[in-house]
């Protein structure tokens, strides 16, 4: 691998290069490593994306759960769960067990909160970053 190391970089120069110089005449890009995507905005290439996100409400303010590192589980796997069973529910795929579910996890990882919302969000991932983005929310069920 070490001898093609500088083949490999020359290459990828000219092609961010070319990819640049197509971008500016409004074609999408050519070579996805060109602006460093693949690793900071995977999905910038798209021009909708969706994602469930649980809200709780607490003394009747409705709060968009964050996800952090609790005991039982980490940011990451939290995000995971609460897509797994949401896309379950959305698709009506046994609706009233993947709920009950999905208020175990609520109740276990964010108690303080008395009631729970399960929202659809839609958004353009080439708006992060942007002063103002536009997310579209849909309420999927109440928990």
């Amino acid at each position: 691998m070490k001898k093609y190391t500088k083949y490999l970089f020359f290459f990828s120069v000219s092609m961010s290069v070319i990819t640049l110089i197509i971008q500016e005449n409004g074609y999408k890009e050519l070579y996805p490593f060109a602006g460093w995507k693949l690793f900071t905005v995977p999905t910038g290439g798209e021009d909708s994306m969706e994602r469930y996100k649980l809200y709780g409400i607490k003394n009747g303010d409705t709060i968009r759960i964050l996800n952090r590192t609790v005991e039982s589980y980490e940011a990451n796997d939290e995000e995971g769960i609460v897509y797994t069973y949401a896309e379950r529910i959305d698709k009506n795929e046994d609706r009233e067990e993947n709920r009950k579910k999905l208020l175990i996890f609520a109740k276990d990882t964010r108690p303080e909160f008395q009631k729970y919302l399960l929202y659809k969000e839609s958004y353009n991932p080439n708006e992060l970053g942007t002063e103002k983005m536009h997310v579209t929310k849909k309420l999927i069920i109440g928990l």
